[in-house]
């Protein structure tokens, strides 16, 4: 509230003051009644009874006497609560040989705080005056508060002060105007229908100031498709430019005999003046007592004002954030009036109070429309989302169709190629010519490679997307190597091979039955995988009369499988190239061979899967030797759709220690993989939290406050980067614990190396997946 509006003063009889003093305790009990705790904490009334000596001051009585002398200083009543403050002065003075009392209440803080600075060492120290400059008081209490007044003035006004009734007039006056106002106030804040307040106002203020028609005249800014009840935003006009649209937006009329001017625009011959339109930004008011003076010889204006029946207009800008956004309008038209200061300066609060409610509703409309525009714009990229989703959903069921189709179609005919061309070579009573024994078993090898090769695509289909998963079961390694080394054999025979195998334990080889002591955790299947690709590939690269040497041993949890050839050799430089897919070295022999490079890029997967890891020594000419590490596997991990079963040997939250669950966000886009992690952590008792994109999911995961976020480096790598900047940067969610999804091949980038905690590499392990996060959670 500005000065204007807390601040009521006037001269009148001694007996008014004390009236209007007893208010001040009337009010304190009203706040004491509303209260629900201690009154005595929630109110505080001081009065010049409680000024004293200041305790340390050696002064004289005439000094302490003087503190609290009407003559020199004012009598005054503070009322002071958590929701309502108001200071009543008196200071009497000697008017027409009598005396008479000058009061003013004030509502306004800072004057309030400017009052008692200068008495608060008078004070006792248990008062505890609170100064706060941006103190409103409660709407509910100001209205009792003015209500009492008027009471009291009323009351005051008796036959023995009738000499008085003018001023006393003036003081109700200024009491029904400040209630109108705080009327006003209390309605801006009970509603945002900016029509509804608009309305209302002009109605209320045309019949205070008892005029015969109120107007609001609204400027057009040319907003369109605003939708019922949005306030165009006000922008700066050229008015030098000026081409005077607008329209009388809201009216209240006093007589029924007048005409409406409601919705009547202004023409632009009558606004000629650009400097006029400028100073009523800069907040001018103009009180014209009679238009035909004023606009004698405007011509425009004087048409437009005999038309509309106006003798007098007072009138007041609605300045909204420093630009013109309308005119309030007061008309008389059944005679002159010659406009008071007071009613000029009541119609610019009443003004200023509009303006903040149109800014009010312009900025909670604007919120409401970028609400609106936010939700449509997730429900399209949801809906695009969704239909992203369905697209590779079906092209991954496109994808997965024909691999079946691939598997059933290609191996029907082809286990009769197998079959029938393998019974022809073991049928000794055919006859067949050499020749014709050769042929056949072109086609018999053929179809062996032919099988191998759909063997090998279907296992990487199921590696790449996720979809295998280890069998754990203890078995012996040894009898393992013995059983893969028989299936190579043949081959290692035809090309004359010389085929060993060692079983290794504390440095010393172990005889063929101590050997099979040799046990170990894993998926028995995919060990043996792992072992016979490295051996077919060892055999294929080997000359003829060369050794492949096969190795076995335990070392601290790990199963070691060495594999160590004397064949052509590998340069260095494409060591790094031997497991990436569909890659094939890039010399003569690679060709002879044929394949399609997936066996050892399938291997390596193979071996991550068991927590290992697998590498690479070769001289060119003299051989290679592949070492490959594979971690000892838990007991009894079950297949993927049954991870309750997994319980027992899963790193799993107890809910006993943490019985509320940690929150994970899971940034993924494929499908697949993130059922499967969100399948594996609702089973371990962790709240996931799925997204599909990093563009935008920035806000997602600070409004979800995650203990651990996991995000898929496949995403695009700006987007990441950008994403895990902004959470490091975040005060809130910056000490989250980060967990990567990544591939070997895979370029990680300087920030990820930067902010990211942990890595997991695909394919994912359940059970390393769930120890890291474990790790990483009790940090």
């Amino acid at each position: 509230m500005s000065n204007l509006t807390s601040t009521i003063r006037g001269d009148y009889p001694l007996n008014t003051f004390e009236i209007v003093r007893d208010l001040w305790q009337q009010m304190a009990k009203i706040i004491c009644d509303r209260s629900s705790s201690t009154c005595g904490g929630e109110v505080r009334l001081v009065t010049n009874a409680q000024l004293q000596c200041h305790p340390e001051s050696a002064i004289s009585d005439s000094d302490t006497l003087a503190v609290i002398s009407l003559q020199n200083s004012p009598q005054f009543s503070l009322l002071q609560s958590d929701s309502f403050q108001a200071l009543l002065t008196g200071t009497l003075i000697e008017r027409d040989n009598s005396q008479q009392i000058a009061i003013e209440i004030s509502f306004e803080p800072t004057s309030i705080d400017e009052f008692i600075q200068p008495l608060l060492d008078y004070l006792p120290s248990t008062v505890g005056l609170i100064a706060d400059p941006n103190f409103t008081n409660n709407c509910e209490l100001q209205s009792c508060f003015t209500q009492l007044l008027l009471n009291a003035i009323v009351k005051s006004n008796s036959p023995t002060v009738s000499m008085c009734s003018e001023r006393e007039l003036h003081l109700q006056a200024q009491v029904e105007q400040a209630n109108l106002l705080n009327n006003i106030i209390t309605q801006i804040y009970q509603t945002l229908d900016l029509s509804v307040i608009l309305q209302a106002t002009v109605e209320r203020v045309q019949t205070f100031l008892r005029a015969d028609r109120l107007i609001i005249y609204q400027f057009d800014f040319g907003a369109e498709g605003l939708g019922v009840g949005r306030v165009a935003r006000p922008y700066r006009r050229d008015f030098t430019t000026y081409t005077g649209t607008g329209r009388v937006a809201y009216e209240s009329l006093g007589a029924a005999e007048l005409d409406s001017v409601l919705n009547i625009t202004e023409h632009q011959d009558c606004f000629d003046d650009p400097q006029l339109w400028q100073r009523y930004r800069e907040g001018m008011s103009r009180a014209i007592d009679r238009v035909d003076l004023e606009y004698a010889k405007n011509e425009c204006m004087l048409e437009l004002m005999a038309r509309s029946q106006i003798k007098s207009k007072l009138v007041v800008p609605i300045v909204v954030k420093s630009e013109l956004w309308g005119l309030a309008i007061a008309h008389q038209c059944h005679s002159s009036r010659h406009w008071q200061p007071r009613e000029t300066q009541f119609l610019q609060q009443v003004a200023e109070h509009l303006a903040l409610a149109i800014d009010r509703t312009e900025l909670y409309n604007d919120s409401l429309w970028h609400t609106q525009d936010l939700e449509q714009r997730v429900s399209e990229r949801t809906q695009d989302l969704r239909d992203a989703v369905i697209v590779a959903q079906t092209a991954n069921q496109s994808k997965t169709e024909f691999l079946a189709l691939l598997s059933h179609e290609l191996r029907t005919p082809l286990t009769s190629i197998l079959g029938l061309s393998a019974t022809l070579l073991r049928l000794p009573l055919l006859n067949l010519t050499e020749r014709q024994q050769h042929y056949i078993q072109i086609i018999n090898n053929s179809g062996e490679h032919l099988s191998e090769l759909i063997d090998d695509i279907l296992d990487f289909y199921k590696l790449e997307f996720g979809k295998t998963f280890l069998k754990v079961s203890e078995f012996s390694l040894a009898k393992s190597i013995e059983q893969i080394v028989e299936v190579v054999k043949p081959k290692a025979e035809i090309r004359k091979i010389n085929l060993e195998v060692q079983i290794i334990k504390d440095g010393s080889e172990l005889t063929q039955d101590d050997g099979r002591d040799l046990r170990f955790c894993g998926d028995p299947q995919r060990v043996r995988q792992i072992l016979l690709n490295i051996l077919t590939n060892a055999i294929k690269f080997t000359p003829a009369h060369g050794t492949v040497l096969v190795r076995a041993w335990s070392e601290d949890g790990y199963a070691v499988l060495e594999v160590e050839d004397s064949g052509i050799g590998i340069e260095s430089e494409q060591i790094p190239r031997l497991f990436k897919k569909f890659h094939q070295l890039n010399h003569n022999f690679d060709r002879d061979f044929g394949g399609m490079g997936l066996g050892l890029a399938i291997t390596q997967q193979l071996v991550e899967l068991h927590g290992g890891s697998i590498e690479v020594d070769s001289i060119v000419g003299s051989g290679s030797t592949f070492t490959v590490r594979l971690a000892t596997q838990p007991l009894q991990v079950s297949d993927r759709n049954d991870w309750q079963a997994m319980g027992q040997t899963l790193v799993f939250q107890d809910p006993e220690l943490n019985p509320v669950p940690n929150r994970i966000v899971l940034l993924e886009q494929d499908e697949e993989i993130a059922n499967f992690l969100c399948d594996i952590l609702t089973a371990a008792r962790y709240q996931v939290t799925w997204l599909l994109s990093a563009e935008s999911s920035f806000r997602q995961i600070a409004m979800f406050e995650p203990d651990l976020l996991i995000i898929d480096l496949a995403l695009d790598a700006q987007t990441v980067d950008r994403s895990i900047g902004n959470i490091r940067k975040s005060s809130t969610i910056g000490e989250v614990e980060i967990l990567a999804l990544a591939t070997k091949d895979d370029i990680i980038s300087p920030i990820s190396k930067q902010y990211v905690d942990d890595y997991l590499w695909k394919p994912i392990n359940p059970e390393q997946l769930l120890r890291k996060i474990t790790k990483l959670l009790s940090d």
